[in-house]
């Protein structure tokens, strides 16, 4: 196995404790990144976020991250994106106002269509839907896993994708290659989660 040295990307938005601790449990080599140089050092890295889309991408880019992500994802290296770092790979979110996100994959960040019957923001477990892949490894399709968020991907073509249902149909997990993507919170879905931290960092390599 090539030497695992997974970097956690501290920005200022979001708590990133529980990403820690989950790794410290999994006994994995980590480090808290705050400076967008020398990833090359990183076999993997991991964007945790909660928090506005506009604050957040703006944060990112007045710091670069957003060349430095690229340049790293673009090396073939793997790269997982957790709740708004999920939503920030995508082309554009409308959170306070039109803000362009990392672009590596296609579509925008939306808030969820009113619906009378259920609260906004979507808090609480839920399934993915999956699509079996090496990420997935060992991991029941149809496992619940934690969510807490206002605005959502809708659900895009010809894509490998996980998909989830709160009203409407949203992306919940997104991947092509060595870049990834979760809605959901997999640091507090107990063991299924932990679990697919684990193969994120030890399948993808």
């Amino acid at each position: 196995m090539k030497k695992i040295k997974v970097g956690i990307i501290e920005s200022g938005f979001g708590n990133i404790a529980s990403v820690i601790n989950a790794i410290k449990y999994l006994n994995h080599n980590f480090q808290v990144v705050k400076n967008p140089k020398n990833l090359d050092s990183f076999s993997q890295i991991i964007l945790p976020g909660v928090g506005s889309f506009n604050k957040a991408a703006k944060k990112l880019k007045q710091k670069g991250w957003f060349s430095a992500i690229k340049e790293f994802t673009n090396k073939g290296k793997p790269f997982l994106g957790i709740c708004l770092g999920m939503q920030l790979m995508f082309e554009e979110g409308i959170e306070h106002g039109k803000t362009k996100g990392l672009g590596l994959f296609e579509g925008k960040c939306e808030k969820f269509k009113k619906n009378k019957r259920l609260p906004i923001p979507h808090v609480g477990f839920n399934v993915v839907k999956h699509s079996n892949t090496k990420i997935w490894k060992d991991i029941p399709n149809l496992s619940p896993f934690y969510f807490v968020h206002s605005y959502k991907i809708s659900p895009k073509k010809n894509i490998k994708q996980g998909l989830t249902k709160y009203g409407e149909e949203f992306v919940s997990f997104i991947e092509r290659d060595n870049v990834y993507g979760a809605q959901f919170h997999p640091e507090k879905s107990h063991k299924i989660g932990l679990k697919l931290i684990k193969n994120f960092i030890e399948e993808t390599l």
